[in-house]
């Protein structure tokens, strides 16, 4: 059905750089121990502040999602999202996990498929924005232990290379710790950060990526966050762009939070 063709094309576009961030995370070396430590130090201000897991409730904004679909398909289709619940817990250890429950009557084996199909694209979706945040807002963005790496100079701040597993990764940074672009060879990942007293808060990101699957994916993602039980976590969230020349409209909404405090 063209709904589900449309689902499943918007959310493998959006999952794209939730998989560049990641390596960023992982172990790798430095020679510079305190520009490193006081760069680590900017960021991840929710750990620092207590918290040790978030759940919350997610929701898409299904109007948004299915809007290319053709209308006489659009009612079956709403009427079968409307059918899904949402929900995620990210901890400060790194761990992810989105899950969906339905609710209604016992689907037939048809309906299931159907709502199975949807789910697992949000899913996707509702991941690789988290792994694209967390690494800014709650775990780590540098690792504690560092072993093999090239930092330099350069005229507009600093880079640091090292190779992960394989992948080259490059972090450009400015002088006082702000990141202005990751890169591996998926593709970049240029930030938008905001300065505050607590560390660097992450208000979105864009992305340029050249998928074997999806294609060529321009993203531009932007993060509301609103302070709940003192710590500051993502209320919505817009993806905008293109994927191989189809246009990425999808938007998230996170809410009822659950917070476990140190």
């Amino acid at each position: 059905m063209e709904w589900k063709r449309r689902v499943i094309q918007l959310v493998c576009a959006s999952i794209v750089f939730g998989s560049c961030l990641p390596f960023v995370i992982a172990q790798s070396g430095t020679n510079d121990s305190k520009f490193i430590d006081d760069a680590r130090n900017s960021y991840s201000m929710l750990r620092r502040q207590g918290l040790l897991e978030a759940r919350a409730s997610v929701v898409p904004n299904w109007a948004i999602l299915l809007a290319d679909v053709k209308q006489p398909e659009k009612p079956a289709a709403m009427r079968l999202a409307n059918r899904l619940r949402f929900s995620f817990v990210a901890n400060a250890d790194g761990h992810i996990e989105v899950t969906h429950t339905v609710i209604g009557p016992k689907p037939n084996k048809a309906v299931t498929q159907a709502l199975d199909t949807m789910a697992k694209g949000v899913e996707l979706s509702v991941t690789g924005f988290l792994m694209s945040w967390a690494p800014f807002m709650l775990t780590h963005l540098i690792p504690e232990k560092l072993d093999h790496f090239v930092l330099q100079d350069v005229q507009s701040g600093r880079v640091l290379n090292f190779n992960e597993s394989g992948v080259d990764v490059t972090v450009a940074l400015t002088r006082d710790y702000e990141i202005t672009e990751l890169r591996t060879p998926q593709g970049t990942v240029k930030p938008r950060l905001k300065r505050t007293d607590s560390g660097f808060v992450l208000t979105g990101y864009e992305g340029n990526n050249e998928d074997p699957y999806v294609g060529h994916v321009i993203l531009n993602t932007r993060v509301d966050s609103a302070l709940t039980q003192g710590m500051l976590l993502p209320k919505t969230v817009f993806i905008n762009g293109s994927a191989a020349q189809t246009p990425i409209n999808f938007e998230l909404h996170f809410t009822n939070y659950r917070l476990k405090m140190r």
